[in-house]
Formats: C-alpha cells, sequence, structure tokens
C-alpha cells in the first residue's frame, strides 16, 4: 500500500501539480495507483482509450507518434518526475495519440483521467492550475523548437 502522505508530497513535487492545496493533493493521492511494468511492456497503444495518465518515477519509456521517436529518462533528461498519457485529462479526445513502451523496467504512479476530474470538481483552484498548465505543455510539444 502507498504511503499517501509520501504520495501528496511527490505530487507536490511534479510540475503539473505543484502548488496546490495540501487537501487537493490528498485528495490526488487517495486515486494514485502505484505499477511496475517490465522491459518490452507496451504501457499503451495509438487508439487505446485514454483512461489513465501516468508519472514516471523510474525508468526509461520511449514514445511513438506518426511524428517520430522521443524518449523520457527520470536519471537524465529530468529532475524529478514526468508525466504523460495526458490524453486521459481531454475527455472530448479520449484516444492515445501514440505508442508508450518501456525501454527498461519501470515504476510509474497511474491516476485515472475521470477520478482526477472529481478531484478538480471538488477543489475547483487545484483544477485551474493543473488544466492551465497541461494546456501549457501540450501546447509546447507542437511548438517548433528554434
Amino acid at each position: 500500500m502507498l504511503d499517501q502522505d509520501h504520495i501528496r508530497d511527490m505530487l507536490n513535487e511534479i510540475p503539473l501539480f505543484a502548488g496546490c492545496s495540501q487537501d487537493a493533493l490528498s485528495s490526488i493521492a487517495e486515486i494514485v495507483v502505484e505499477k511496475n511494468a517490465k522491459r518490452g511492456e507496451m504501457i499503451y497503444d495509438a487508439g487505446d482509450q485514454a483512461l489513465d495518465m501516468y508519472v514516471l518515477v523510474k525508468g526509461l519509456v520511449s514514445f511513438t507518434t506518426k511524428s517520430g521517436v522521443g524518449h523520457l529518462h527520470v536519471e537524465t533528461l529530468m529532475k524529478r518526475h514526468m508525466i504523460f498519457g495526458w490524453a486521459a485529462l481531454v475527455p472530448e479526445h479520449p484516444r492515445r495519440l501514440g505508442n508508450a513502451k518501456c525501454l527498461e523496467d519501470c515504476k510509474l504512479l497511474s491516476i485515472n483521467g475521470d477520478a482526477l476530474l472529481e478531484v478538480f470538481d471538488k477543489h475547483p483552484h487545484a483544477g485551474f492550475i493543473v488544466m492551465k498548465r497541461l494546456c501549457s505543455m501540450i501546447a509546447s510539444t507542437f511548438i517548433e523548437k528554434v
């Protein structure tokens, strides 16, 4: 079983959730499910229903879309935890846009998108903060790097 205080503190370190109230973070921590995935395991495929978003705690995940491949590695590219699978928070687009595959054994936190949106109904300020940051994150993926 996950230590809810530890998960709440971890969530507060993730840029998408940082600065949300302790009550909101505690509510989010209650819906987090810890998952371990083996090297070679597909987390999701393009076209799959987007039910959950993920926090990469440890490991290496490859993302493949029609536009190419990108890699996220917790130890080398990020100082802290990375969010992926954000389509679960976009009810109008409930399908995966690409594939996510573990290139090594991974530890993930899974957060159900519908449950998270329910938390945001109860904590609208946190919902506003997270969705605003999510919009920026999505937009930045489509902005050409100069």
